[in-house]
Formats: structure tokens, C-alpha cells, sequence
């Protein structure tokens, strides 16, 4: 079998079940890995890589593999190791569902969708931050249904949990405000390592 020429792939980064949905546009080499992906993600979306995470692309779940955190599940396919698998399989004519999840407490489920491919350009900076909409929700701010009372609360100076919201989120969170400045210069550091950062997790 041919060997596949890396190519740029830009993908669509959504986060499921909340309304309206916060996406994020990225471009990313497709001879880079999962984790590498992951790293954009964090970026994009300005999560603090502060937990657990992994992909499910298809029937195959894939997860960094640490002796302090794993455990081979009961049921289903065996959990594959993520830092071996590259990006190329977006060039494949038929691409599976691919669902990163972070912070297995908080279960903040992104679906990653293919828009686009095209050749490298040399010397190119890469990863890159292209575009998106909507507010990324607080860290530890409980999943989805808590991020739906933390929107209404912060808008509500009557509300209960007025305070709370205030204290949980960014001091200049808005909903429709993405940080483009900040993400922008979360993928300038993404661009310029040399050698890719061990996740928290792996200290």
C-alpha cells in the first residue's frame, strides 16, 4: 500500500449538547498524533489540560496508557494506545465518528468533523487557529447542565447562583466572546515546540 502524503487537514471542533454549541476551526498536519490533536483542542477551546481525556473514532476508544490511571475495561473493544495513532486516517475515503471527551467528571464531549484537506505549504506555521463561535464554558463548572444555570445565573443579578457564576467563570467571560487573541496565542507556543509537552497526567 502507498504510503499517504501528509496533508493539512481543517477540521471542525464542536462541543455536543450545549446550546448554541461553541465550535472552533483548526488546521493540523495529517502526520501528526492524537495527542497532538488533543493539544489544539485544549487550545482552541482554552481548557486548562487539567484532566483525563481520550477519543472514540468509530467502535475503538483510544487513551493515554499510565500505569497510576489505567484500567482494561470489562465490556467491549480493548482501549488502544493514543500516542501511536496519526491523523492520516482523515484522508481515508470514509471517515468514522471521531468524539473527543475531556474531563471524564465534567464529560465535555467534542465531535471533530473533517472540513477540508490540501497539501502542505513549506515551512508553514502549524497548527493554526482559524475560526469558531460562541463562549468555551468555565473549567470544573460541572458539564452541560451546570453550564446552562452558570449562563443564566451570570446574566441574573437576582438569581441564587449570581455569585457563584460570578466566582466560576473568567472575569471577562461573555457568551459571545471566543478570546480569538488568546487562542491565537495558545497555538503561536503549539507552533514553535520542538518537542511535544508530557500531559499533566503523565508526570
Amino acid at each position: 500500500m502507498a504510503k499517504k502524503e501528509p496533508q493539512v487537514l481543517r477540521l471542525k471542533v464542536t462541543l455536543e449538547d450545549v446550546d448554541p454549541a461553541p465550535w472552533r476551526e483548526i488546521e493540523i498536519r495529517s502526520d501528526k498524533t492524537l495527542p497532538h490533536l488533543h493539544d489544539a483542542i485544549q487550545a482552541a477551546f482554552l481548557w486548562y489540560d487539567m484532566h483525563l481525556w481520550d477519543f472514540e473514532i468509530g467502535d475503538r476508544k483510544y487513551q493515554m496508557k499510565n500505569e497510576d490511571f489505567w484500567i482494561e475495561p470489562m465490556f467491549g473493544p480493548p482501549v488502544m494506545e493514543v500516542t501511536t495513532k496519526k491523523l492520516e486516517f482523515f484522508l481515508n475515503n470514509k471517515v468514522p465518528p471521531v468524539i473527543y471527551t475531556y474531563d471524564f467528571g465534567d464529560d465535555w464531549a467534542h465531535r471533530v468533523e473533517l472540513v477540508s484537506k490540501r497539501p502542505v505549504v513549506p515551512n508553514e506555521p502549524l497548527p493554526r487557529f482559524v475560526g469558531g463561535q460562541w463562549a468555551t464554558p468555565p473549567e470544573d463548572i460541572g458539564g452541560p447542565p451546570m453550564y446552562e444555570v452558570f449562563k443564566e445565573a451570570r446574566g441574573d443579578a437576582k438569581h441564587p447562583e449570581h455569585d457563584w457564576a460570578k466566582e466560576a467563570g473568567y472575569v471577562d467571560w461573555a457568551h459571545d466572546e471566543i478570546h480569538a487573541d488568546a487562542v491565537s496565542e495558545q497555538f503561536a507556543k503549539l507552533q514553535i515546540q520542538k518537542r511535544r509537552e508530557r500531559n499533566f497526567w503523565m508526570e
